[in-house]
């Protein structure tokens, strides 16, 4: 029973870290704050790419 719910508990903390940078990902006002929960989100869930952002340049 002991190895159940450490696995239990294990995996509704990975999937409420996945859902709130997912969250965080999506809706933060902060640019920066998108980018770095995109590229945590590539990091702890396999088969996940990041995309390269094309930084906006002014002539």
């Amino acid at each position: 029973m002991g190895i159940v719910l450490i696995s239990a508990v294990a995996s509704a903390l990975y999937a409420g870290t996945v859902s709130f940078l997912a969250l965080t990902a999506t809706f933060a006002r902060r640019g920066e704050l998108r980018r770095e929960a995109r590229s945590t989100l590539a990091v702890i869930v396999p088969g996940r790419a990041v995309e390269p952002q094309q930084e906006s340049v002014s002539p």
